[in-house]
């Protein structure tokens, strides 16, 4: 009796035990063929479907947010172990986003079975088919996968992100999973899409405290908002401009945006304090195009970095550069989530300042963090021909600037912004005049 194999080769399966031996043969080698052939060019292999709908585990992408980009970007090697590549973009890319430098992983399992499968998948995130333009900068690959040997998952009907180690084998992480019938989502660190994003601003409209305003489109169409939170106290007022989500995969700039803003319209003491002090001008997602295409630092596969304001060659560019010279802030903040696992990242600060600041938001060691500090940088005579947004924004209007980095490991979107909420009050409280001397 033939049976057809599910291994999706043309070798015919029969119940003989030398003919399902010489089948698995012949596929393993075919599937490896395929995958060195691939990784030869510096792509995932030839275009093919990671499976059918009639398999009892299928690989899906292309969904908002997925890398790779679609199942060009998967191969099946067994009837439960893929393998991925999360550089795959449906055009070359440059910088991280190019094959090897990928800062992104999203994908879904579908196991179309009544019972829960075993599965085995090879996350390739090909360090050693990096462009040399592109070559990741880190001393090694071992110290590259240091930041790699884990995913986030969500299985069926679950509404948190559980932390799966991956075994390390030179540039690829194995992950090894017991899928439950339905759908499992993986990423690299927990998501936050474009999606999630208009929710959130709908989520204001309507709030005493906050006025919403669409600054325009992105290159692709989609919405750049800017929010405006204060009292309607009739004082001066400082202007102060924070913005997330720069680079497309850093996730957690927009919970701790989003745990910032819903502390500023709380009430609590010294958040009403803050929004009669200040007016905040806040931009939820800078790029937009990046976070619903998978990308990881830029505009498109091979377009702009937005952190950098000069060459301007996106919209996101521009509009940033018209927010920073109509708000002309005396306090920027920009929000980024970097890679190191242990570090977190206080950057720019003047050391007065700094000091401070750790006085109310000390080392975060329930989550195996402990700060990063590093002063100001002084800004050149001239602009440089590739101007960062930040360094532009000090250069004209001399602001307190920071930039805060919260990694993902061991921290749950709920710990983001309550991060972030914290972080915003330890900063405006270590911006407050000293006490003078013998204040009772």
């Amino acid at each position: 009796m033939n049976r057809p194999c599910r291994w999706s080769c043309a070798f015919p399966r029969t119940a003989g035990p030398a003919a399902l031996h010489g089948c698995r043969r012949a596929c393993l080698v075919a599937a490896l063929l395929a995958t060195a052939a691939g990784a030869a060019d510096g792509q995932s292999p030839a275009p093919r479907d990671a499976a059918t709908s009639r398999d009892e585990l299928r690989i899906v992408t292309g969904f908002e947010g997925s890398c790779p980009q679609s199942l060009e970007g998967v191969r099946r090697e067994g009837p439960r172990r893929f393998r991925i590549f999360p550089s795959w973009r449906v055009r070359p890319g440059t910088g991280e986003d190019a094959v090897g430098r990928s800062t992104r992983l999203g994908f879904k399992v579908v196991n179309n079975g009544p019972a829960a499968r075993p599965v085995e998948l090879l996350i390739d995130w090909q360090y050693h088919q990096a462009p040399a333009k592109d070559v990741p900068r880190f001393s090694s690959v071992k110290e590259y996968m240091s930041y790699r040997d884990f995913v986030v998952v969500r299985g069926p009907g679950e509404t948190d992100w559980r932390t799966v180690l991956a075994d390390v084998e030179d540039s690829v992480g194995l992950v090894r999973l017991d899928l439950a019938p339905g759908e499992t989502e993986i990423h690299w660190h927990p998501p936050y899409t474009y999606t999630q994003g208009e929710q959130f601003v709908d989520s204001l409209r309507g709030h005493p405290l906050v006025r919403v305003q669409k600054l325009g489109d992105s290159d692709e169409g989609r919405n750049l908002w800017l929010l405006r939170i204060t009292d309607d106290s009739p004082r001066t007022k400082k202007p102060a401009l924070m913005y997330a989500r720069l680079h497309a995969y850093e996730s957690a700039g927009s919970y701790t945006l989003e745990g910032m803003v819903r502390w500023l319209i709380s009430g609590e003491p010294y958040a009403a304090q803050a929004v009669r002090q200040h007016v905040f001008h806040v931009i939820p997602m800078m790029n937009p195009d990046g976070v619903f295409d998978g990308l990881g630092k830029l505009t498109a596969p091979d377009g702009a970095d937005p952190q950098f304001l000069t060459p301007a060659t996106s919209r996101v560019q521009q509009l940033l550069k018209q927010v920073m010279d109509q708000v002309q802030p005396a306090l920027l903040i920009d929000l980024h989530n970097w890679q190191s696992q242990r570090i977190d990242g206080l950057l720019f600060l003047e050391p007065a300042v700094s000091e401070r600041f750790v006085r109310f938001m000390p080392d975060q060691l329930q989550f195996g963090k402990q700060w990063m500090i590093r002063g100001p940088t002084p800004s050149p005579a001239q602009p440089p021909d590739k101007e960062l947004a930040r360094m532009y924004c000090q250069r004209m209007y001399h602001p307190v600037a920071v930039t805060f980095e919260f990694p993902w490991f061991g921290r749950t979107p709920g710990d983001m912004r309550a991060t972030g909420r914290t972080a915003l009050w330890a900063l405006l409280r270590a911006l407050d005049e000293p006490p003078a001397t013998g204040t009772r």
